[in-house]
């Protein structure tokens, strides 16, 4: 009966909310910054002095600007074959998803009074888990709720620009938090959070291969760590590439990693030593993932796997992002597999949560 108050209320909520702000999403899309951005590029270029504001908006704004601009009697001729010309024009000159983020970034990363989101940001109140895994708190399945709040808070800042040539060096801070907040029982504790500093150096990419731009690497070193002692201890040092090609508004990051190797404990109480020394047939070496930008919602799905013949194992997650309002965006998230947290990453989990996110990575 609590889980079904839960579920009633998480829905009820998410549904007004959901309700309230859809007659808000077209209105989003004339002020997305991809508009501005193609205004912007198109008048940098200088071949479209002809066009008015109001035309090169119109152009700008609309995914099927050519089918609207010849249905509508009221443009004549001349204004339909240039805004037309628009259209081609700044098709070949808007930079991609990712891209348009990069330029974003280097607006706002000197700004008092603002952080530079590094992954998603996000809050998922309603998140419901197929099986528990009370075991590495020596507690029965049954002491920890299937229905849980998931959130997750990255952020990343300029250590030094053109340290390395046109390589700027970054840090980056990622949190993610699984609160049982509903199981008032046990006084709704958080069961888990993971810590995720980093460092990275990233350079732009100068090459495309047939109409597909590298735009952005990082090569980079992460410790990640639940924070916590004795056998209920996971952490891992890693050294990773990412590499990021975008063609339109698709974008896949191909990210392989090296775990930097620990020496064995002397016992489970022992503060030093490898905490988790099987991870990687987990977690395997590296993960890849694929979003697709359409108008203001994002489709985007990560794998991973552990590439053996033998005890195959891995993970897939795929998220939808969807405009509510001006500043937030709707959320539904899917996970299986492995990995999903540390102190669960040797245990399969099946979670489906729906929320908010505050910033997408594209």
């Amino acid at each position: 009966m609590r889980y079904m108050r839960t579920i009633i209320t998480s829905v009820m909520i998410f549904a007004i909310i959901l309700t309230n702000c859809c007659a808000l999403a077209a209105d989003m899309a004339i002020h997305d910054s991809t508009v501005e951005q193609c205004m912007l590029s198109a008048i940098k270029s200088g071949t479209l002095e002809h066009l008015t504001i109001a035309e090169l908006r119109h152009a700008c704004s609309t995914a099927t600007g050519r089918e609207e601009i010849s249905q509508n009697s009221s443009v004549s001729t001349g204004q339909k074959e240039l805004a037309t010309a628009a259209i081609e024009h700044t098709e070949a000159i808007i930079p991609g998803p990712l891209q348009l983020r990069i330029d974003d970034e280097l607006q706002t990363q000197y700004l008092p009074f603002s952080l530079t989101s590094h992954r998603r940001n996000y809050l998922l109140p309603f998140t419901y888990r197929s099986t528990t895994n009370g075991a590495p708190f020596e507690v029965d399945n049954e002491d920890v709720d299937h229905v849980e709040v998931k959130f997750q808070f990255s952020f990343k800042f300029p250590i030094w620009n053109n340290i390395l040539g046109s390589a700027d060096l970054w840090g980056a801070y990622t949190n993610i938090s699984f609160w049982q907040a509903y199981n008032s029982k046990h006084s709704s504790p958080f069961r888990e959070t993971n810590h995720e500093p980093e460092m990275f150096l990233e350079f732009a990419g100068n090459k495309d291969f047939f109409g597909i731009s590298n735009t952005s690497n990082q090569v980079g070193i992460v410790h990640q760590s639940n924070g916590q002692h004795g056998s209920r201890s996971r952490s891992w040092n890693r050294v990773y590439l990412d590499i990021a090609l975008e063609h339109e508004n698709l974008v896949l990051n191909i990210k392989p990693w090296l775990r930097i190797p620990e020496s064995e404990k002397t016992s489970t109480d022992d503060s030093s030593g490898d905490d988790n020394p099987n991870i990687e047939r987990y977690l395997g070496y590296g993960e890849m993932t694929a979003g697709y930008k359409w108008n203001q919602q994002l489709f985007s799905v990560m794998l991973r796997n552990n590439l053996r013949a033998n005890d195959n194992k891995g993970a897939i997650q795929l998220d939808w992002t969807f405009p509510m309002t001006r500043r937030l965006k709707g959320y539904i998230q899917y996970f299986n597999g492995y990995g999903e947290s540390l102190i669960d990453y040797d245990c399969s989990v099946n979670r489906f949560g729906i929320g908010i996110v505050l910033t997408d990575p594209l």
